[in-house]
């Protein structure tokens, strides 16, 4: 079992702290605090309490709203929030607060009427079909509808049929009129905006801010995006199923990365298209003006990756995530790459290999065959440099195959996390989404402090 974080080691050479992004933790609080502060500031109008389950209803509404509105927040890429908490963390925010917030929605009408059922159950039914067609409540019926359909849209946009571009256009423009019919309802029908015309200025304040956002997104940061253009030097097929994209930057303009970074990509002739993609660097800033990325070819975009030409203008929005060593204090490094997770991850091997470090750094990759293994040469010489041992995992190995067969799982993990010092080791996961979060509560259950586990999800 890995050691506790109090576990006495050897020392070794440190990284340098460079500046420290806000942990997923940190950022969570602060937008808990942010969705809670309009219920408290409800209170200040001094309204009488009606009773504990008429409150728990307000609070629900009030935090729902709030929340929607936010979610607007988490995904504009506003360069002074980005800096600081990362996109990844904040689109990861995004989701999983998105779920929520739909169950949420979805019981809010029911919520209301549940207490007629009991009260006056006669009643209730005739009741709970005029919350849905009375006009004073129809903007926020027309709302709670189209919530319906769209979350439903978010949860399985794989099987919609729709591109990620089509998809990304409608999910922007039907959450900004769910938002708008959401804020008008509750000015109008809401109990705290008939009291006291601030509390709608607020909500209304919000809804506009949040719209800005959107705006902002589609309008305004693209033209920050055309001042650092990129082009294509080369793309070509670098294992059975990955591309190997490097571009250049065209221009002398000021552009920078951490190892582990990601970038969205948009390879249209407008940079308003907003057809872009976030794929991870697998390079470090040394390979600078070039950037190069590890792309798995997995829908209707990465298949057309080989019509790309040198030469070709690209745009590129970023470097973006806390996926990186920066403001690390770990005595050894433990990178666990899934498919084309290997990407960021050999960005970050490549980085420590540049530091010549010291410590102790364990390599876990998986795939399902040999011939979607990529950088095996490069691995190899790294590790001859470096205090680093790897294993490779194969679901459907060769003849001969020294690794492990089958998937990264506990028995694999636990090789490395039984090691004394591994409690104060950092662990970076990188794939699938089913595959980090299974990696994720291997480790966990081997008792590997959840602040010493650092994931990226391909995909938002």
């Amino acid at each position: 079992m890995a050691a506790s974080s109090s576990t006495v080691v050897t020392a070794l050479p440190m990284l340098p702290v460079k500046r420290s992004p806000m942990s997923f933790g940190m950022l969570s609080c602060l937008y808990f605090a942010a969705v809670l502060l309009p219920w408290a500031l409800s209170y200040v109008e001094g309204l009488a309490v009606r009773g504990v389950y008429e409150e728990l209803v307000q609070l629900l509404s009030i935090v729902g709203l709030s929340m929607m509105l936010f979610q607007f927040f988490l995904t504009a890429r506003v360069d002074a929030v980005a800096r600081h908490a990362g996109v990844d963390n904040t689109m990861r925010l995004h989701t999983r607060m998105g779920e929520f917030l739909g169950y949420l929605i979805l019981l809010h009408p029911f919520l209301i009427v549940a207490p007629r059922f009991f009260v006056a159950p006669s009643f209730a039914l005739s009741d709970t079909w005029d919350l849905f067609t009375r006009p004073e409540t129809s903007t926020g019926m027309y709302a709670w509808c189209l919530m319906l359909v769209w979350v439903l849209m978010a949860v399985f946009k794989e099987r919609t049929g729709l591109s990620y571009e089509s998809w990304r256009y409608t999910h922007s423009a039907g959450f900004v009129a769910i938002i708008i019919l959401a804020t008008h309802h509750a000015v109008t029908v809401g109990r705290h905006g008939r009291y006291n015309a601030w509390f709608d200025t607020l909500w209304i304040a919000l809804c506009v801010l949040a719209v800005g956002m959107v705006l902002y997104v589609y309008f305004v940061r693209p033209r920050k995006v055309a001042r650092q253009p990129f082009r294509v030097v080369d793309c070509a097929k670098g294992s059975e199923s990955d591309w190997y994209l490097t571009i250049e930057k065209e221009g002398n303009f000021p552009f920078d990365f951490d190892a582990g970074q990601f970038t969205w990509i948009s390879t249209s002739p407008s940079v308003f298209a907003r057809n872009e993609h976030p794929f991870s660097i697998a390079t470090t800033r040394k390979s600078l003006p070039k950037v190069s990325y590890v792309i798995r070819e997995l829908g209707d975009y990465t298949r057309q990756l080989g019509k790309l030409v040198p030469g070709q203008r690209v745009w590129v929005d970023g470097p973006h995530g806390v996926f990186t060593q920066n403001a690390r204090n770990a005595r050894g490094v433990v990178l666990i790459a899934g498919g084309a997770g290997i990407g960021p991850i050999m960005g970050i091997l490549r980085e420590l290999c540049d530091q010549k470090d010291e410590r102790p750094i364990r390599l876990i990759y998986g795939n399902r065959t040999i011939e979607q293994m990529s950088f095996l040469t490069e691995i190899e010489s790294i590790q001859s440099q470096l205090d680093m041992e790897s294993i490779l995992v194969l679901e459907k190995p060769p003849e001969e195959f020294s690794g492990h067969t089958g998937y990264i799982n506990r028995d694999v993990l636990e090789k490395i996390a039984s090691h004394p010092d591994a409690g104060t080791w950092d662990f970076y996961i990188c794939g699938p989404p089913i595959m980090v979060k299974a990696v994720e509560s291997a480790l966990l259950s081997l008792s590997v402090p959840r602040d010493r586990i650092l994931y990226e999800q391909l995909g938002f």
